[in-house]
């Protein structure tokens, strides 16, 4: 069953279960490319400024959608692994670091096609809303927050319109506040939980990030 018609009905959803306490102080921060829709119309909303956090998951080998870990770039330094999807494939850490290594190098490739018109928005010392079109295993989720972190935000906030399965519970108990409209759903995967879940082209990408 799907709970939304499209990004734009799941940004509705969740601007009207914000709390008070999230305003125009607030960074937006909308991870590429599915959360920037919904990321741009909280930040209109709120009046907030709107940034990106890219991040890219590393597929197991043989099965590219399984997240064996996640990545933020510009170096493995952020390199974010799901523990349990790699004892399972007996894999050790510098293997994976080695699968992840082409992972890096597009992060570079979209961070220069998608940032390149403007400078990125510093995260010390500020509150953050980290938003995205939902959450699967939330191994990209986890690589992102801890990105934020190693950057020193004083508060991380997280909105996201669906969470399958026990995700959510995974990315940490410093986050405040969280808003999912649809925790613990059980979903063959996020673009179940659409009616319509088209790819988010890379000119919206830029597009919503300089429109007012």
């Amino acid at each position: 069953m799907a709970y939304f018609r499209d990004r734009d009905d799941a940004a509705e959803q969740l601007v009207a279960m914000l709390p008070e306490e999230i305003g125009p102080d607030w960074l937006v921060l909308a991870l590429p490319r599915g959360g920037v829709p919904i990321g741009a119309a909280i930040a209109r909303h709120l009046g907030a400024p709107l940034d990106l956090l890219i991040v890219r998951k590393v597929g197991a080998p043989g099965d590219p959608e399984l997240a064996l870990g996640a990545v933020t770039g510009p170096g493995l330094e952020a390199l974010t692994i799901n523990e349990e999807v790699r004892a399972l494939l007996h894999l050790s850490k510098a293997e994976v670091a080695r699968l992840a290594a082409p992972a890096v190098e597009a992060i570079a490739a979209r961070r220069a096609l998608w940032t390149a018109h403007r400078t990125e928005e510093p995260l010390a010392g500020r509150r953050v809303l980290v938003v995205d079109d939902g959450i699967a295993t939330g191994t990209t989720l986890r690589a992102a927050l801890a990105a934020i972190r190693q950057q020193g935000a004083a508060q991380i906030g997280v909105a996201v319109p669906v969470a399958l399965g026990s995700s959510l519970e995974a990315l940490g108990p410093d986050l405040s506040p969280v808003v999912c409209p649809h925790p613990d759903a059980w979903c063959p995967g996020v673009g179940a939980a659409y009616q319509r879940f088209p790819q988010v082209p890379d000119e919206e990408v830029t597009r919503l990030q300089t429109e007012p």
